[in-house]
């Protein structure tokens, strides 16, 4: 059930409600909004979509809309309104038309208030926690030995990055040893122990790993936090949202199945 109420709310969140579209063109008193162009490119496949995600490529999308509205000018002259077929093909979309609008109306009226967000909130805080993080960098070596005399360098005055550039094997080698900032589980047990363990400015022994010997110097170091509820409100006004959403479809479908009956052959 969840499965399929998810996919019936997944139709309002891909093709939302033309508000607030910006006018790209007017071909005849029919606008094109950039909500036009969006839904065009939703429906390009993934290995084109590049192409058409330039100014240039944005621009031939709107001359192939604009080259549709002149046709769909010329078929309304020619009064397909009222073709046959065409009835009956509109007759055939008009349920998920209604489907969709119905529920973009009653959804929009349904949203959590600011006690049930801030509640929220303080029940998941797990999701908004910062990891205690390091930002430190390493030479990579393939013997104990080479990591030996590559940190001698570095403590006989020459730089941790111009060492790393020379000797390093690993792909941050060409960065100075350069790994950033990141947290425990991002890095190999041993290495992260030794890197964790680290005061700022502090230079390791060869720590050994499944990759080599690697000399670590220690550049910071970040407690773990949690993100202020300001910070993440537009996130949890999300989540809460959509969960609202999907509770209330599932409660309005049960419903409906006492009134109707279901027959699945």
């Amino acid at each position: 059930m969840k499965k399929i109420v998810s996919g019936i709310l997944f139709v309002l969140v891909v093709f939302p409600a033309a508000v607030n579209a910006k006018v790209l063109a007017n071909v005849g008193g029919l606008e094109i909004t950039d909500r036009d162009v969006a839904a065009r490119m939703a429906q390009i496949p993934p290995e084109y979509k590049r192409a058409f995600a330039t100014e240039d490529g944005q621009k031939r999308l709107i001359e192939q809309l604009t080259q549709e509205k002149l046709i769909y000018l010329k078929a309304k002259k020619e009064n397909y309104e009222t073709n046959a077929d065409v009835l009956k093909q509109l007759e055939r979309i008009k349920p998920d038309i209604m489907i969709r609008q119905f529920l973009a109306d009653i959804l929009a009226e349904i949203k959590p208030d600011e006690k049930e967000l801030k509640a929220y909130y303080l029940e998941n805080t797990s999701e908004y926690a910062e990891e205690e993080q390091v930002w430190a960098k390493h030479i990579l070596c393939k013997t104990e030995a080479e990591a030996q005399a590559a940190r001698k360098r570095v403590q006989e005055g020459e730089s941790f990055e111009d060492v790393a550039k020379d000797v390093s094997t690993g792909p941050s080698g060409k960065n100075g040893g350069d790994l950033g900032w990141f947290a425990k589980d991002r890095m190999v047990t041993e290495f992260a122990e030794a890197a964790f363990g680290l005061e700022k400015d502090g230079l390791s022994e060869p720590v050994k790993t499944q990759f080599g010997y690697h000399i670590i110097k220690s550049y910071g170091k970040k407690a773990g936090t949690t993100k202020p509820f300001d910070a993440v409100r537009d996130d949890v006004a999300q989540k809460l949202t959509a969960q609202k959403h999907q509770e209330y479809v599932e409660e309005m479908i049960k419903d409906l199945k006492k009134v109707h009956s279901v027959t699945i052959y």
